[in-house]
């Protein structure tokens, strides 16, 4: 594994360089190593806890890529708050949910994962910007995600939050749950906008907001929300464009 002597396994290092409101030499690093140099299969593959966590992800059923496990993996072990919690919305199967709690489990850390999801398919969708239609991603096993979080030892790092956003979410952050990440992969358009307004106030200073769907030719509702809520209303500029787009809210300020 790279030493702490490199700035990107180094959590110390962080910020590596503030600019326009986000780490912009962070997302360089983990774009690049990642879309040029092999990173997963080069680096991440020495790493126990890294490792671990695949396994675990894809033994429940990820359907992220390796890039992009590899990216969380990197922002939640070196570049946010040891004690953070994750809100995910879309969870499907669980995978990157069991993902991120394996790695919190692995390190000792006290950070919480909150899986939401109907888990019973998509709500309705915008039938001009979505091509995801109501009822697709159906097969969710939600039965099989709880029997694998109890069996992997998870339940101390992952809950499974079960509904419509919009029904689940406010009882969560009423209960004072401030996330530190967002990792966004419900594909559409209305409830990627409503989970970023509605969790932008209770933001964590230094909090990634991850999105996993924009950049897919499938999900152009997805990249509409992201035009309309992070860059118009909230004026930010993206930290990272691959494999995820990336954005910190609040903005990081420079010292």
């Amino acid at each position: 594994m790279t030493g702490s002597s490199d700035p990107l396994f180094n959590p110390l290092a962080y910020p590596l360089h503030v600019s326009q409101g986000r780490d912009i030499r962070a997302g360089h690093l983990r774009g690049c190593w990642l879309e040029f140099a092999d990173l997963v299969q080069t680096t991440l593959t020495e790493d126990r806890v890294f490792m671990q966590a695949i396994e675990a992800a894809r033994s429940r059923g990820s359907l992220l890529s390796d890039q992009k496990l590899g990216n969380l993996f990197l922002v939640l072990r070196y570049a946010m708050a040891a004690d953070a919690p994750i809100f995910e919305f879309g969870s499907y199967r669980g995978g990157s949910a069991v993902f991120m709690a394996s790695i919190f489990k692995s390190l000792a850390r006290t950070s919480r994962v909150y899986a939401f999801d109907t888990f019973e398919g998509m709500p309705i969708t915008d039938a001009v910007r979505d091509l995801h239609s109501e009822g697709d991603f159906h097969d969710a096993d939600l039965g099989g995600l709880r029997e694998f979080i109890a069996s992997h030892d998870l339940g101390d790092h992952l809950s499974v939050i079960q509904g419509r956003f919009d029904e689940t979410l406010p009882d969560v952050l009423t209960g004072g749950v401030s996330p530190g990440v967002l990792h966004i992969d419900c594909d559409i358009y209305e409830p990627i906008k409503y989970v970023i307004r509605t969790c932008a106030p209770h933001m964590r200073d230094g909090g990634h907001i991850i999105l996993d769907d924009p950049l897919h030719g499938s999900c152009l509702g997805a990249f509409d929300a992201v035009q309309e809520v992070l860059v118009r209303e909230m004026a930010l500029t993206a930290e990272q464009a691959y494999p995820h787009l990336v954005y910190r809210y609040p903005p990081l300020r420079a010292d």
